[in-house]
């Protein structure tokens, strides 16, 4: 992870299922202090259905044994529909969120959310409100043990306006399909689904969640990307469309089983290695800051060739300047200045996308940052 340079990692707590296999504190805490690599280390958590290679599975069940437990997801081996609003498998979960945090994780990404739709279709009025509950009981229990646990969510992106409450609950949203693969690997998804997607995530981030977007441009294969002109160009559009709406884009194979590294869309540290060891002589250089995503404080390097006056400041996804951290002159050398996460009122920011704006006369560079509270 550490020489991929991606700053946010979503990865299962165990490698292939087991307790036996699980990942430890340290293996955890390697990922998040890697140079280069991620700072956040969320742990995947299944909470709309079962999954037969888990610690929690015993021989002998079957849909309907234990009572909450449904029939076999067709397009997953191994995958059950569960009644999630059962005591019994809120228990499981809880019990598995144990085993998330005595490794050491930040924060869990829970998966099938959008479970809800399927029992609201069949009738059950009440879905909504169950799976909003079950998404808040997960983020209590994590806050006991640690105030700063974060709890990201997958898809579902309507689900606040169905129950405003849930907003509160989450600190940010993984997005599918939204510009790729709705229909099919490679397709680009109806301008109609896109614009719906869109503006539902849009509720997440003007509350200051982090909004992440995943869509699957490769038509070729499920499990392994491939970077012909075609893909490329879809690629290109998935990230400049997502950018667009402040929202944080990331292209990928269908199967997750593969850490893709799109070309032109590299994180910072591997198009700029050179930057944690050498300024470039000759323009002021404006540095990725660590850490990135940060829900303390972050600094933001930067390196200069001779002493200049600059502006740096830091700006929201609207341009409308949030905090302005130092305006006058900067030494020669590498500086670093440290931004806390909070606007010029002294209140703390939002979390969710800035950027952060070094201006000199003639030169103008820009970072993304990433506030997760």
């Amino acid at each position: 992870m550490g020489q991929a340079g991606f700053n946010l990692a979503i990865i299962d707590y165990s490698a292939d299922g087991t307790d036996q296999a699980a990942f430890s504190r340290g293996r955890v805490d390697s990922l998040r202090s890697a140079p280069a690599g991620p700072s956040i280390v969320l742990a995947y958590l299944s909470i709309g259905e079962a999954e037969d290679y888990r610690f929690y599975w015993q021989a002998g069940w079957t849909p309907g044994n234990p009572s909450w437990l449904g029939r076999e997801n067709p397009d997953w081996e191994g995958n059950y529909r569960v009644a999630y609003w059962d005591s019994g498998w809120r228990d499981i979960v809880l019990r598995y969120l144990e085993k998330i945090q005595d490794a050491g994780f930040d924060g869990v990404y829970c998966d099938l959310v959008d479970q809800y739709e399927y029992f609201m279709e069949r009738g059950r009025s009440t879905a909504a409100e169950e799976m909003a509950d079950l998404v808040a009981a997960i983020r209590e229990a994590g806050r006991i043990r640690d105030p700063d646990f974060l709890v990201f969510v997958q898809n579902a992106s309507e689900l606040p306006g169905l129950v405003p409450s849930y907003l509160e609950t989450v600190d940010g949203i993984g997005q599918e399909d939204i510009y790729y693969g709705y229909e099919r690997d490679g397709v680009a998804t109806p301008s109609e689904v896109t614009s719906r997607l869109e503006a539902s995530l849009a509720v997440f981030r003007d509350a200051g969640k982090t909004v992440l977007t995943v869509d699957y441009p490769f038509s070729l294969s499920e499990n392994r990307p491939h970077f012909d002109s075609s893909t490329r160009l879809k690629i290109d559009r998935a990230y400049e469309r997502s950018a667009s709406n402040g929202f944080i884009p990331y292209c990928t194979v269908r199967e997750l089983n593969y850490m893709t590294v799109n070309p032109g869309h590299e994180p910072s540290a591997v198009r700029n290695p050179e930057a944690s060891v050498s300024p470039r002589p000759e323009s002021p250089a404006l540095f990725p800051n660590f850490p990135n995503p940060f829900n303390g404080g972050t600094v933001i390097p930067v390196s200069l060739s001779r002493p200049v006056r600059a502006t740096l400041s830091v700006f929201d996804v609207r341009g409308a300047e949030t905090v302005r951290i130092h305006q006058g002159t900067v030494r020669a050398g590498r500086t670093e200045f440290l931004w806390d996460g909070n606007g010029a009122d002294g209140g703390p920011a939002s979390s969710g996308v800035y950027f952060a704006v070094l201006e000199t006369a003639g030169n103008r560079e820009t970072v993304k940052l990433l506030l997760v509270r």
